[in-house]
Order: structure tokens, then sequence, then C-alpha cells
């Protein structure tokens, strides 16, 4: 049977989703729980919905793996460490590809620092819509990039601005280099009609430099006629250890930010 899990994790000290030899990734913790369980990971056929960069989390990333029996998100987690956690799963058709998604939603954060919000809402509602990409690419210049975007939202949460963004797919940092010619926009060294003009790559060429990885989630992913169920125990695990990540990082948040430079010492 094939069976999807939906997943979390805290990208901070993967080199990305994807297996590497000789480096900690995502998969590579994945495939070290399924030889503890007893399971040759080669024959499980694992795919994903996105291969995450290195210091890219998720909440709602999806794969689907090949299994002689169904296991639980809980049994996972019993051998995962504490940065990766399953908590969804849903039995799926053995010819199931998780990049074969209806959609997939992205959320950016990064510190407000005086933006223009309005100017950055107008930049990103012109996203809306099916366009070529090609300039918000890490493979820039290389081939066209048409993707179709369903929803763009961008709030001022306190400190920080929120981007968020729905597609049937996204290119290799493409959602970070959106965040970054947005904080161009923000802070007035470019125009919104800069931004217009990036999405018309055959008429203006320029290489958008991703923001940093940091501040990126792959916040979740949906699909046609898969329901996941989610493992109240493995939830609450999730919760947990979201909440302890968000008790550590704010104190240390905080901390500093009590801190005076020394500018403005007597």
């Amino acid at each position: 049977m094939r069976i999807a899990y939906k997943l979390a994790y805290v990208g901070t000290n993967f080199h990305g989703f994807q297996y590497q030899p000789n480096v900690r990734t995502v998969v590579g913790e994945i495939y070290k729980t399924l030889k503890s369980l007893g399971i040759d990971y080669k024959r499980t056929k694992l795919r994903c919905a996105g291969r995450t960069d290195a210091g890219v989390h998720a909440f709602g990333q999806v794969i689907a793996i090949n299994l002689e029996k169904p296991i639980f998100p809980r049994v996972f987690n019993a051998h995962l460490p504490e940065d990766v956690t399953f908590w969804a799963w849903c039995e799926v058709d053995n010819d199931f590809n998780p990049r074969k998604a209806k959609s997939r939603t992205y959320m950016y954060v990064m510190p407000a620092e005086g933006y223009d919000i309005s100017a950055m809402r107008k930049a990103s509602k012109l996203l809306l819509g099916t366009h070529d990409f090609s300039n918000f690419t890490k493979k820039f210049g290389e081939r066209r990039c048409i993707r179709t975007i369903y929803n763009v939202e961008l709030r001022l949460d306190g400190d920080f601005i929120v981007f968020e963004i729905v597609g049937n797919a996204f290119t290799w940092n493409m959602v970070r280099c959106i965040a970054s010619a947005l904080s161009e926009v923000g802070s007035g060294y470019r125009s919104v009609e800069w931004f217009r003009d990036l999405l018309n790559p055959e008429k203006y060429r320029e290489r958008v430099e991703p923001a940093p990885a940091y501040g990126l989630i792959l916040k979740d992913v949906e699909y046609e006629d898969v329901e996941f169920e989610v493992d109240e125990y493995a939830w609450k695990t999730l919760m947990q250890r979201i909440k302890e990540i968000v008790r550590f990082h704010g104190t240390i948040y905080k901390l500093f930010s009590q801190l005076k430079p020394l500018s403005d010492q007597d």
C-alpha cells in the first residue's frame, strides 16, 4: 500500500529536504527512521511535494511511501529528531505522486523596518494570474517559468510583514525572489512599475537575488480527492514542539531587542 503523510520541520539545521550524502537533510532523517523500523527505504519509492532548500521550513510538506502495513505518524515521531514531526496521513493510490498537487501555499516573514506596506501590497497583487516568473528563479535565463498564482496576502503583524502566496507550483527560489523584490519596493529603492516589468521577462530581464531562507515556510499542499487524517497524539506533539521553539527564539528576540546601540548610549 501507498501512504501519504503530512510533516513539519524546522529547516535551520538541515541542508535542505532532499537526501545528500555526508550532510544532514530531512529525507536523510526519514531514511534513518525507516531503517530503525526495519524498513528498506530504497523500496518505499519516497516522493515529496517540494524539495525545500537549506534553511527553509515546512508545516504541511507531503511525502508518499510504499509500506507493507500502515504506520501511525506518532510511531515515526518516536524515532525522528525533534525538528521533524509527522502529523497526518492518508492511504492513496499506488501511483500517487505528491508533486502533482492542486495548490501549494508558502509564507514568508520579514521584519517591517519601516517599509511602505501600501506599495508592497500593490506590487503583490500584480502576481495574481498566470505569468512567466523567469526573473524570479535561480535558473535565471535558462527557460520560461510559467506558473499560476491563485491568491496573495500581505499584512503587517506587529514588528513583521507576513506575505502569503498560493499557486499551482513554484520554481526554484521563486518565493524568496518575490519576497526580495517586494522588499525593494517597500524600501523605496524600486517602484511598483519595476515589479510589474519583472513579470514580463520577454521585454525586461533582471536577476532578482533571493531573500534569506530562514523567513520561508511551506505552509500547505492540497490535492484533489485526498483527505488527510490528523493523528491527534502526533498533533499535540507538534504543537508542543512549536510552543518550545516560539518560547526559545521569542525570548532571544526580546532579550536583544532591549539592548541599545552604542550610539544611543550616554
